[in-house]
């Protein structure tokens, strides 16, 4: 997985972007694992605006399986509201697990480099693949940005950095 982060004028560009993001998932353009928009809101906290809520994405899948094990357990058993049951039982635990779990992007480094965040910016933490980048920064270069931070060498990240500074 590569991760890159880039500066954002502000929250709604980053927004904006990570929306294209994900439509270029949607086309199979890229594998998005992860993409956080991390901004300073006006009291000056650092916030964490995730893609994906972790707590009802567990919640959800728990619901499943818990219907799923307790259909199998109310045959076996003879009691027919072991499926009823088993989901709730099981989106109660699905949603502690979602919210105690830290998938992609760790939060903790995200809140470390948005500490030096001026008031209006914003990071678009991007973790994913990609087979065609160079279509990929044709789609993201509107937005415009720089990059912060990545594990890309430093001669994409210079490409990265001279593609989006032509955003209008």
């Amino acid at each position: 997985m590569k991760l890159v982060a880039l500066m954002m004028e502000n929250t709604e560009t980053a927004q904006k972007a990570r929306v294209e993001c994900a439509a270029m998932a949607k086309e199979q353009l890229i594998r998005l694992e992860d993409a956080v928009v991390v901004y300073r809101d006006e009291k000056g906290d650092v916030k964490l605006d995730q893609a994906v809520n972790l707590t009802s994405a567990g919640a959800l899948s728990g619901a499943w399986w818990g219907v799923v094990m307790g259909a199998v357990l109310g045959i076996f058993t003879g009691v027919p509201g072991m499926a009823l049951a088993g989901a709730a039982g099981g989106a109660a635990g699905g949603a502690i697990g979602g919210h105690f779990s830290d998938v992609g992007v760790s939060d903790e480094m995200m809140k470390e480099a948005a500490q030096a965040l001026d008031q209006g910016k914003a990071i678009l933490f991007l973790l994913g693949r990609t087979g065609a980048p160079d279509k990929v920064l044709e789609r993201l270069a509107p937005y415009g940005g720089t990059v912060v931070t990545s594990n890309l060498s430093a001669d994409a990240d210079a490409r990265i950095n001279a593609a989006l500074s032509k955003a209008a």
